[in-house]
């Protein structure tokens, strides 16, 4: 609301991921659960930024890099305040997301890129990066971001070392 009654030229990124994750996964106004567990009507947090007067508000897939690579160019782009929200359940919630991924040793040179993405199935062994597939939930964003491509569904994987 500030930004707005300021005229603030910026962009302002809400991450969402329909829970509070920080204090044990409880119910908040966006899920459309009391606290009871009653089902009750759901804040929209979109309605709420426009409400507050946001003209330029964009809702992406926090689980599609070029999706919010995109937003973020676009909002840049503008000379206004833009909002852009950021929605993908949490992982902890849902467990997978798809297909586990594994990184294939042969494409990949060691680069660290996938580490920056903070994924805790994400691991080094030694100075080669691994993929631990029991924590994998399949989300594929350390797949989107490997410059080299190295990083697939494990069906993919295998096919191909198995070529």
């Amino acid at each position: 609301m500030d930004a707005v009654y300021n005229q603030s030229k910026i962009t302002v990124i809400i991450t969402d991921n329909t829970t509070t994750a920080m204090t044990g996964h409880q119910e908040h106004p966006g899920t459309g659960i009391s606290a009871q567990g009653t089902p009750v009507g759901k804040v929209i947090l979109e309605d709420v930024v426009k409400g507050v007067g946001v003209k330029n508000l964009a809702v992406v897939d926090s689980f599609n890099i070029k999706e919010i690579r995109s937003a973020v160019k676009a909002a840049f782009d503008r000379e206004e305040l833009s909002v852009i929200i950021v929605r993908g359940a949490c992982a902890v919630r849902v467990p997978k997301h798809g297909e586990t991924r594994v990184i294939d040793t042969a494409k990949c040179n060691q680069c660290g890129i996938c580490l920056l993405v903070g994924c805790p199935a994400i691991q080094i062994n030694g100075k080669q990066p691994v993929i631990d597939i029991t924590a994998c939930t399949g989300c594929a964003v350390c797949q989107q971001i490997c410059p080299k491509q190295a990083i697939g569904p494990l069906s993919q994987i295998k096919s191909e070392a198995n070529k």
